[in-house]
């Protein structure tokens, strides 16, 4: 069985000789991989398939503002106006803890603390998610905004409607 593990460095062959660094006096190295390498594959993530799909990954991101967990909601309306998105991510002790989305911010007291008012980070899109899969997800969640999220890392928000246009259509398929 061929190993298709390469070294990830400078190309086989470079500087004259096959595997090796030049000037070592022995000409009689073999590429590792027996010369043989599939060109669409990666040396780094052999194992990454690009199917074509379109990910989310791939749609525009939106910027969301965090927001502390004691801030009253009147305010939260304000920054989620101001900045014209429709989910503001809710902060406490340095942590992620929730989401304050449209309906919360329509349907909740003005005096009410974000903390009281949000909605716990249940659902989040992946950028490696197909947007099919992504269309499901904000199905079952029954949200306009999701974020993406990534390694712990909150990379943005994809709102309903850009997943519904990237979405092929079943005429398409």
């Amino acid at each position: 069985m061929d190993s298709r593990a390469e070294h990830t460095g400078l190309p086989v062959g470079y500087g004259g000789e096959m595997g090796r660094a030049a000037g070592r006096g022995d000409s009689n190295a073999v590429p590792r991989n027996g010369g043989r390498r599939r060109e669409e594959e990666s040396r780094v993530f052999p194992f990454a398939i690009d199917t074509g799909a379109t990910r989310v990954g791939d749609l525009p991101m939106r910027r969301v503002p965090v927001i502390p967990a004691n801030l009253p909601i009147s305010a939260a309306r304000k920054i989620a106006a101001l900045k014209g998105i429709a989910l503001l991510l809710v902060e406490l002790e340095d942590q992620i803890v929730g989401v304050v989305d449209e309906t919360v911010l329509a349907d909740a007291d003005d005096q009410t603390r974000t903390a009281r008012a949000m909605n716990p980070l249940d659902f989040g899109l992946r950028p490696a998610m197909p947007v099919a899969q992504a269309h499901e997800l904000f199905l079952r969640a029954q949200v306009s905004i999701l974020p993406v999220i990534a390694g712990g890392f909150v990379l943005g928000a994809i709102t309903r409607g850009e997943v519904e246009r990237a979405k092929p259509s079943a005429s398409t398929k």
